[in-house]
């Protein structure tokens, strides 16, 4: 994506949350408490601005983090019990445009013009690609977003709702009311929009997929009703919570915390048959398989 076009697709994404998250605030639940400093004001807009400031870190981090790089030095070890192969040669995959070795689940981006580490995809609402070392920063975005409308819609409702019993004040002004409405107008889409682009990418957490895996996983599922190929296990579910802690760390109480993701990207947990846990620098992908189901880059 050009960069001055990524740029200013940013900042719109960054006045479009200020607008929602402070003209509410100014415009239409300041006058409704008649202008004056209270505790019930501050009990009911304090945990609303810590939301938007979380949000507000979470996306900077997506934006400005670096999602990962194949090292110049790094090389498959083919002498390991497996690594992932190339579809049409069999030997270790390759990207002939960066001129570099794939670790597991890289794969190249045309937008940014280099291998990301465990891409999951180019994001343009964050002029960046969501990888290894952003992946945890944008599941904590979209979660905050989800709960800022919340918050939000439920907060200017209130005030709909107080409004209408003549509680505070008896009739909005213009400006008020078209704030109100302004508000609605740009908070309710973005809870759809993003809510439902939340389930889906919540649900990828849970099973340790990323969008492109994703795709590939249904694309073998529909080879495999088919009949063109056999059933494929994917190796990387370890179960629910440790999928969680391989993006958000192994900590629950800072799952909602800003944090590195742990590992370096290079290698992976896989899951065994026997229901014990092994490390790999990669996996084994058998080669007629392969060539069934092929490689996205």
């Amino acid at each position: 994506m050009n960069t001055f076009i990524g740029r200013l697709i940013v900042n719109f994404v960054l006045c479009l949350i200020c607008f929602i998250a402070y003209s509410s605030q100014i415009f239409i639940i300041w006058p409704w408490y008649g202008g004056v400093l209270s505790v019930e004001l501050l009990t009911l807009l304090l945990p609303f601005n810590v939301l938007v400031l979380i949000l507000l870190w979470n996306y900077w981090l997506c934006v400005v983090t670096d999602p990962g790089r194949v090292p110049d030095s790094w090389r498959p070890d083919t002498h390991t019990d497996g690594y992932e192969v190339k579809k049409l040669t069999g030997g270790p995959r390759y990207c002939r445009m960066c001129q570099k070795y794939k670790p597991p689940r890289t794969h190249h981006c045309r937008e940014c013009n280099r291998c990301v580490l465990r891409m999951d995809h180019h994001c343009p609402w964050i002029n960046n690609c969501i990888g290894h070392f952003n992946h945890g920063h944008f599941i904590r975005f979209l979660f905050y977003v989800d709960l800022s409308c919340s918050y939000h819609i439920a907060m200017v409702t209130r005030r709909v709702f107080s409004s209408m019993n003549g509680q505070y004040w008896d009739e909005p002004s213009s400006l008020e009311l078209v704030m109100i409405i302004l508000n609605y107008v740009a908070c309710v889409p973005v809870l759809l929009v993003v809510g439902g682009f939340s389930l889906y990418h919540f649900y990828g957490l849970m099973a340790n997929t990323t969008t492109i895996e994703g795709w590939e996983k249904d694309k073998a599922a529909t080879m495999v009703r088919r009949g063109q190929i056999r059933e494929i296990k994917f190796p990387y579910n370890l179960g629910a919570r440790r999928n969680i802690e391989s993006i958000l760390g192994s900590r629950p109480l800072f799952w909602c915390w800003p944090s590195r993701t742990p590992g370096n990207g290079l290698k992976y947990e896989l899951s065994n048959r026997d229901g014990k846990w092994q490390e790999l620098s990669s996996l084994r992908v058998r080669e007629r398989e392969t060539e069934d189901i092929g490689q996205l880059a």
